[in-house]
């Protein structure tokens, strides 16, 4: 398994580079005004991070060479059903609804039930992401939020 990782983590770094020297070779432009190599040129680097963190995972793991374990045994399968089924009523209630309340009760219900914590912490940190979220988006960078229920905003 450390082998097959190795090998393809190694294929990936290969494949990055080539991505960020393509990038540098279309110009990347500023952060303002990107030009046409600076998405491929960011893809490039977090490809880049994360194959080299596989790679240096291979050598810092404790896993036996014949030691094999099942991939998907032990996952929490309801929660992720219970995930896909709040964001597609998240994604049904949005327009109606408005971004700040179906998104507060998006957070509340991934924080009470998918991981549970105390009301306070769940209500709390709810509020605060979507406070956050709303100022960047609405304020920070103008895009326009489904308000619904609060269409005097």
């Amino acid at each position: 398994m450390k082998r097959a990782d190795r090998i393809s983590s190694i294929f990936w770094m290969i494949l990055s580079i080539g991505l960020i020297k393509w990038g540098l070779d279309l110009d990347l432009g500023t952060l303002s005004a990107p030009d046409a190599g600076f998405m491929i040129f960011g893809v490039g680097v977090a490809m880049l991070g994360l194959s080299l963190a596989i790679f240096i995972q291979t050598f810092l793991s404790k896993t036996q060479p014949g030691e094999r374990r099942r991939l998907w045994s032990g996952q929490g399968w309801r929660k992720v059903l219970f995930v896909l089924a709040s964001l597609l009523v998240y994604a049904h209630l949005l327009v109606p609804l408005g971004f700040l309340p179906t998104t507060f009760l998006l957070l509340l219900f991934l924080f009470k039930w998918i991981e549970p914590h105390k009301w306070g912490t769940a209500i709390g940190v709810s509020a605060v992401m979507v406070s956050v979220a709303y100022v960047v988006f609405a304020y920070w960078l103008g895009c326009q939020l489904p308000k619904g229920l609060f269409d005097f905003l």
